[in-house]
């Protein structure tokens, strides 16, 4: 006699959708919002940025998930030095996200390979005040910030056309 199992389909899912929640904190001198950013489903395997990570720790993650591009974190002003053609220096590695932003601000961002690089950069501006650079190094050893086309891929995209162009890998800094 021969014993058949009965299966049921598998259910069907749906990515969560990209949500930004703001939390007010009100003291007696100032109401501040913090503002957290969290990515689509699968974003488990993301880097989760808060100001209590020091600069060097999230590079390197930044760097381990995508091994072809680095992340440079800098003041806010040095958006208007780049303008102006000047050179800019990346902020001490050794201090925290919350020792070195915006007075007003605060709050999280979710790094996945989903992310848009202009997004994630425009995130950093948005949440934490500061300016920050997606950048990667080419096969002759120069180093180049995104902009224009490279600004609309996802991490994952460009991660991996460096890949196939030869950048160098494991230069987080």
């Amino acid at each position: 006699m021969a014993v058949t199992k009965k299966t049921t389909p598998a259910k069907k899912t749906t990515p969560a959708k990209k949500t930004t929640t703001a939390k007010k904190t009100t003291t007696a001198k100032k109401t501040t919002t913090a503002k957290t950013t969290t990515a689509a489903a699968g974003s488990s395997t993301g880097i989760s940025v808060a100001g209590n990570k020091k600069i060097e720790t999230l590079q390197k993650e930044f760097n381990k998930k995508f091994p072809y591009l680095r992340l440079g974190i800098f003041y806010s002003y040095a958006r208007e030095q780049v303008k102006k053609g000047e050179t800019i220096t990346q902020i001490d590695g050794s201090k925290t996200l919350a020792s070195v932003r915006r007075a007003d601000s605060g709050g999280t961002i979710s790094i996945a390979g989903n992310k848009r690089i202009g997004t994630l950069e425009k995130e950093f501006d948005t949440v934490f005040g500061l300016y920050a650079q997606v950048c990667y190094t080419d096969a002759s050893g120069s180093r180049y910030y995104t902009s224009g086309a490279a600004d609309t891929m996802t991490l994952a995209a460009f991660n991996a056309q460096c890949e196939k162009n030869g950048c160098k890998k494991g230069i987080y800094r």
